[in-house]
């Protein structure tokens, strides 16, 4: 490797080393500031932590969301009304923002009747 001028030539794209960026030196020291963490966002990121819930004696990692869901389960099976309620509409509010899914629907028509008919009659033992 070659060592540097003694004498370093300033011009273009040639800084003066007292002016160049220290290693690991931001050239923006003073940053864009964070944005505030939106009420959704801390939601999401506390509903979806890993807490330790303890079954039957057995201890489990799980999100908040679901030990939350799984206390509601036990407290609804014990008679409790409110749990009953609150786990209702999550149920509601779970299924209006389900994923919609293939749902596949046979036209009954001469083709379905026939194809019905053929396979009703074979056996196949």
């Amino acid at each position: 490797m070659t060592s540097p001028p003694e004498q370093y030539k300033v011009g273009y794209g040639r800084p003066p080393l007292k002016t160049r960026w220290k290693k690991g030196e931001s050239g923006n020291p003073r940053r864009k500031p964070k944005r505030a963490e939106s009420i959704v966002d801390m939601v999401d990121r506390l509903l979806l932590s890993q807490v330790k819930l303890t079954l039957n004696g057995e201890v489990k990692n799980v999100t908040a969301l679901e030990a939350i869901v799984s206390q509601l389960q036990l407290k609804e099976m014990s008679g409790n009304p409110r749990a009953s309620r609150i786990l209702l509409r999550y149920r509601a509010f779970a299924s209006q923002h389900a994923e919609k899914q293939f749902q596949l629907i046979f036209v009954e028509s001469e083709y379905m009747r026939a194809l019905s008919s053929a396979t009703s009659g074979t056996d196949h033992g």
